[in-house]
């Protein structure tokens, strides 16, 4: 049996391997005029059932790494489709410069269980008490224990996801730099099997 050669590759290289992960917008208390901070985020999981947590990863190059000290609460809102120029913008654009709420005219919506707001046009919004803090070289992980799931039960949208270089499968709504976001598409394995059906 042969077994596989495995090559060692860079970061940036093993992306085509690891991908896509999931787009979350996290929203945060900021000391600017609208009161709040909004970040695209990729690096996100589950961490509990029991209670339900979910942790982000926050890069320390970025404004919001500042914030999330203080924060007690915050919102992770899923974008689709709709959402798309925004979760670009806010993954680029710094709260340094701008106020991204109040300069990229975002609707918002009152939470229920926090005091910070999701987003309307969102696909669902999830509000979270912090829980813990961890250093992580040039990332801080922040887990929140969920306290609701909020979801637009109404939308037929698809989660955004942020993909690599290799883009079969997935439909590549936007691209910036090494940033590219996309839904799944039609697979393009599953069409050459019709093609080449008996």
């Amino acid at each position: 049996m042969n077994e596989p050669d495995f090559t060692s590759l860079r970061r940036q290289q093993f992306r085509r391997y690891f991908q896509p992960s999931r787009v979350l917008l996290g929203i945060f208390p900021a000391p600017v005029p609208s009161g709040f901070n909004i970040i695209t985020l990729c690096f996100s999981m589950y961490c509990s059932y029991r209670p339900p947590m979910m942790a982000v990863a926050i890069n320390d190059r970025s404004s919001t790494w500042d914030l999330i000290n203080s924060a007690e609460e915050f919102v992770l809102s899923v974008p689709g489709p709709a959402l798309v120029d925004l979760s670009m913008k806010c993954g680029i654009e710094s709260m340094r410069q701008i106020d991204k709420i109040t300069e990229l005219q975002l609707e918002l919506v009152q939470s229920k269980t926090v005091a910070v707001p999701g987003l309307l046009r969102a696909i669902a919004n999830v509000e979270l008490r912090k829980s813990t803090l961890v250093q992580t070289g040039d990332h801080a992980i922040l887990v929140g224990e969920v306290l609701r799931f909020a979801v637009n039960t109404s939308t037929k949208e698809q989660p955004l996801l942020s993909i690599g270089p290799f883009t079969d499968g997935y439909d590549l709504l936007q691209k910036k730099g090494v940033h590219r976001l996309a839904v799944v598409g039609p697979s393009d394995i599953s069409t050459d099997i019709e093609h080449n059906a008996p």
